[in-house]
C-alpha cells in the first residue's frame, strides 16, 4: 500500500479579534478573569459577509501552493466541519480551486473532525482510489453562539486549515490512528433547539483530561514508540487549562505542546490541531523527521490520536 502523510498545509485565520475585555463588558467578567479561566487572550470571527466556503477556498489554496502541486492534480476533497454554507461545501470548494475531475464529500465528527478527515484521505491515498486529497477543516462557531450564554461565547471562534494528503517517501508520513466515539457522554456538548452550542463545562472537562491522554497512550501503545520519542504533541485547542492538566498527566514537557491557537484564536473546532501544526512547522519547532502526535476530543462525546513522521 502507498505511504500516505501531508505535502503541504495551509490557513486563514479570520481578521476580526474578539478580546477579552470586550466579552468581559457583555458579561459582567474581568479580562482577567477570563484569561485565567480559560487561558484565552482573544479569539477570532469570521465576518458576517464573509462564508465558511471562502474560508476553505483560501486555506485550501494555500496548502497547494506549499505543497507544490498544481490544484488539477487534487482528485478528493473533504470538508471536515460542523457547520456548513450549504448541503455540500465539497463541491463548492472544489470548483473555486480549479480541481476539474475531484470527488467529494462533508464529513461531520465534532471537535474531532480533522482527525476523521485526515484518516478518511490516507485511507483512500493507501488503497490507490485517489492520489492527492485536499482535507479542509473548518468551523464557523460564532454562527452557532448564543450571545447571552458566556460557557460558549468565552471559549469559541472562527478558523479554517487545509492539508494535501498524498504520497510520502518510506520513513515519512502517518504511522498510525486511532479514533473512538461514546454517544451516551453526547448531551454534555451539542447544539440546542436553537442551533445554538450547549457546554456542560465541567462534563466536558473530566471527559477531555480522561480522554486526551488515553489517545496518546493508546496511539503510542499502537504504533510501539513512547512518549520520549515524540518531538511535539498538538491537540485540540479547546481551552488551555485542559491541555495543562492532560499534559501533567502525561508527564510531558509543556514546552513541546502547541497552545498558541487557543491563546490567540480560541476555540475553532474542527480546524484548531492543523492550524496549530502550521503553526509550529512554520516556526521551525517541528521539522524533517520529527514524531508529532495529533490529539482531538470534543462534541460527540469523541476523541482520537494520529502518530505522523514530518516530512514530504
Amino acid at each position: 500500500m502507498v505511504n500516505t502523510g501531508i505535502l503541504g498545509i495551509g490557513v486563514d485565520i479570520p481578521d476580526r479579534v474578539v478580546n477579552n475585555e470586550e466579552l468581559g463588558a457583555r458579561f459582567g467578567m474581568k479580562a482577567s478573569d477570563i484569561e485565567r479561566k480559560t487561558g484565552i487572550i482573544e479569539r477570532r470571527y469570521l465576518s458576517k459577509e464573509e462564508t465558511l466556503t471562502e474560508l476553505c477556498e483560501r486555506a485550501g489554496k494555500r496548502a497547494i501552493e506549499n505543497a507544490g502541486v498544481n490544484a488539477e492534480e487534487i482528485d478528493l476533497v473533504i470538508i471536515a466541519t460542523n457547520t456548513h454554507d450549504t448541503h455540500i461545501t465539497a463541491a463548492l470548494v472544489q470548483d473555486r480551486i480549479g480541481a476539474r475531475k475531484c470527488a467529494g464529500l462533508d464529513l461531520h465528527s465534532g471537535c474531532s473532525s480533522f482527525i476523521t478527515g485526515l484518516a478518511t484521505a490516507v485511507q483512500f491515498v493507501k488503497t490507490g482510489m485517489y492520489k492527492k486529497s485536499l482535507v479542509v477543516a473548518v468551523d464557523k462557531c460564532s454562527s452557532l453562539l448564543n450571545p447571552d450564554d458566556y460557557k460558549t461565547s468565552l471559549i469559541f471562534g472562527d478558523g479554517a486549515a487545509a492539508v494535501i494528503v498524498g504520497e510520502v517517501p518510506e520513513g515519512r508520513g502517518i504511522l498510525g490512528i486511532t479514533m473512538q466515539m461514546d454517544g451516551s457522554g453526547g448531551h454534555h456538548l451539542h447544539l440546542d433547539e436553537n442551533k445554538h452550542i450547549k457546554m456542560n463545562g465541567r462534563a466536558v472537562f473530566d471527559f477531555a483530561v480522561e480522554k486526551f491522554p488515553e489517545a496518546v497512550n493508546e496511539i503510542l501503545a499502537q504504533t510501539g514508540y513512547t512518549l520520549d520519542d515524540v518531538h511535539f504533541i498538538i491537540p485540540h485547542q479547546s481551552n488551555l487549562r485542559i491541555i495543562e492538566t492532560s499534559i501533567a498527566s502525561l508527564g510531558y514537557p509543556m514546552e513541546q505542546v502547541h497552545t498558541h491557537t487557543i491563546r490567540y484564536y480560541g476555540n475553532s473546532s474542527a480546524p484548531t490541531i492543523p492550524i496549530g501544526l502550521h503553526k509550529e512547522v512554520t516556526e521551525g519547532k517541528i521539522k524533517d523527521g520529527d514524531l508529532v502526535i495529533l490529539v482531538g476530543y470534543g462534541a460527540g462525546l469523541g476523541w482520537g490520536a494520529v502518530a505522523l513522521r514530518w516530512g514530504s
